[in-house]
C-alpha cells in the first residue's frame, strides 16, 4: 500500500472541510456564501485557496516522483537533458510548494506566520534552487552578485556540486535537503490546518472535534507513529513508538 504523505493528507483534510460547505444546497450566490462560511476576510480568498490546494497536490506529486526515481528518472538510458529537466523541475516544484504553504498561512492568519515564512525561506533546498534553478547568473549573497556553474558529472549522483565566480565550491545532497524541507513544511502545514479548522468551526464544537481528531491522526504519523486503518474509519489502530 502506497504511503500517503503528510502534505497530501493535510490537503485532503482541508478539501474535506471546504466540501462540507461547498456541496450544500444554498439559495444565495455561491461565492458570497463560501467566503463567509470559511471565515475569509477578502472575496479573492476563495480563489486563492482553490489555487494553492491544487498547487500543493501537483508539487507533491512531483516530489514523490523524484523521491522514487531520483534525478536520472525512470528511463534506462543516461540522458543529461532529462537530468537537467528533473533538476530544474524538482527545485522549482519545491519553491512553488513553499509559496503555496506561505499563502495558506496568510489565509488562515496564523499568529506565527512571519516566523514560519522565515523558516521556510531559509531552508537549504531553496538556496540551491536560487543557485541552480533561478539565479544562476545573478545570485546575491551578502550583497555580492556571483554567477555559478553546475558540475555536470555530479548530476547522476544527486549530490549537486557548484562553483561560483569567486572560486567557492559547494555540495548539495538533494534527497537529504528535500527530506529536511519536508519535515519543516509538514509541521507548519499541520499547524496552519489546525488554525483553519479552529476558525471555520469556531461555533460548532462537534464539527471541530471531528476534523481535529482526523488531524491528530496526521500529527501522530508526523511524529513517527503508525496509523492503521480499520473498517471503522473513525477508530484506526495507532501503534506508538517511544522516542
Amino acid at each position: 500500500m502506497k504511503k500517503v504523505s503528510i502534505i497530501t493528507q493535510c490537503e485532503q483534510l482541508i478539501r474535506d472541510v471546504i466540501n462540507g460547505f461547498a456541496l450544500k444546497d444554498i439559495k444565495r450566490p455561491f461565492h458570497e456564501y463560501i467566503v463567509k462560511a470559511l471565515k475569509f476576510k477578502k472575496s479573492n480568498d476563495w480563489n486563492q485557496i482553490c489555487s494553492l490546494l491544487d498547487l500543493l497536490g501537483d508539487t507533491e506529486d512531483a516530489k514523490e516522483n523524484f523521491e522514487k526515481y531520483g534525478i536520472t528518472g525512470p528511463t534506462k538510458f543516461k540522458d543529461n537533458g532529462e537530468m537537467y529537466l528533473r533538476l530544474y523541475g524538482i527545485l522549482n516544484s519545491i519553491y512553488l510548494q513553499k509559496s503555496a504553504v506561505i499563502e495558506f498561512l496568510e489565509l488562515v492568519n496564523i499568529k506565527e506566520k512571519k516566523e514560519f515564512k522565515i523558516i521556510l525561506n531559509q531552508t537549504k533546498i531553496l538556496q540551491i534552487r536560487h543557485i541552480a534553478g533561478a539565479h544562476t547568473l545573478d545570485f546575491i549573497s551578502n550583497g555580492i552578485i556571483t554567477s555559478h556553474q553546475i558540475a555536470q558529472h555530479s548530476l547522476e549522483s544527486g549530490i549537486i556540486k557548484t562553483l561560483d565566480s569567486l572560486g567557492n565550491f559547494q555540495e548539495f545532497d538533494l534527497i537529504s535537503l528535500i527530506s529536511d524541507f519536508n519535515k519543516i513544511a509538514n509541521e507548519i502545514l499541520i499547524k496552519a490546518t489546525e488554525k483553519f479548522i479552529s476558525t471555520v468551526f469556531k461555533s460548532s464544537k462537534e464539527k471541530k472535534s471531528s476534523f481535529s481528531n482526523k488531524l491528530n491522526l496526521i500529527k501522530l504519523q508526523f511524529e513517527g507513529h503508525w496509523v492503521i486503518e480499520t473498517e471503522d474509519i473513525m477508530n484506526p489502530i495507532v501503534v506508538k513508538f517511544s522516542k
